[in-house]
């Protein structure tokens, strides 16, 4: 399917093992051997994939302070009922790659190619009709779009040391000098320079680094 200027591919492949997406201080995503991947062309070239396959999402969205840890961290186990996607290039991905079987298409529930282009069709076209305006990503930054139940989008997007990641309850932004920004229901935790402020449902902790 066509979006303005992406366009999925039709030529599935598959993991031969297990593959680490993006790996940073606060987030690691790993899709495990087996995962299906379609490949996603922007202005025909290569700038992404859809996946469809088991794998996990763990984002260390705690702060720490002087009177110990705020925040939780964020995790997911990846469902194969749920595609999700990535713009941008993971190092190691290529070599983990081989065409697609028919038993691979049958491993993840799909009884034919034409089965499994219209699940990875669909969940493309959600993905495109919710953007406005072209999708440019930098060198070295990645984008991740995981449907939720809902079916919104949870988006989360690195690069060199910085991610944001926007869910439809929390907001969480790091730099990797210690920055960090958390919105969440009736919360908002900000760390800079060894100071903390937390106000979690009308009670404010102001927390200095005295080091």
């Amino acid at each position: 399917m066509f979006h303005s200027h992406m366009q999925l591919g039709d030529q599935p492949q598959k993991l031969t093992q297990d593959t680490i997406l993006l790996q940073s201080q606060k987030c690691v995503i790993k899709a495990t051997a087996g995962t299906l991947a379609l490949p996603i062309l922007i202005d025909k070239r290569r700038g992404g994939h859809l996946f469809i396959g088991k794998g996990d999402f763990t984002l260390d969205a705690i702060i720490e302070t002087t009177r110990g840890a705020v925040g939780k961290s964020i995790t997911r186990n990846l469902d194969p009922n749920q595609p999700y996607i990535m713009l941008g290039e993971a190092a190691n991905l290529n070599q983990n790659m081989a065409p697609a079987t028919a038993q691979d298409l049958a491993n993840m529930g799909c009884k034919s190619m034409e089965e499994f282009l219209a699940k990875a069709n669909d969940a493309f076209d959600r993905f495109a009709h919710t953007r406005h305006g072209r999708i440019d990503i930098e060198k070295n930054a990645h984008m991740f779009a995981f449907i939720t139940e809902n079916t919104k989008w949870d988006i989360l997007v690195a690069k060199e040391g910085k991610l944001v990641y926007k869910s439809r309850q929390r907001v969480y932004v790091y730099k990797d000098d210690g920055e960090s920004v958390s919105l969440g229901p009736a919360q908002i935790l900000v760390a800079k320079k060894g100071k903390t402020v937390v106000i979690d449902k009308g009670n404010i902790l102001v927390d200095r680094d005295e080091a």
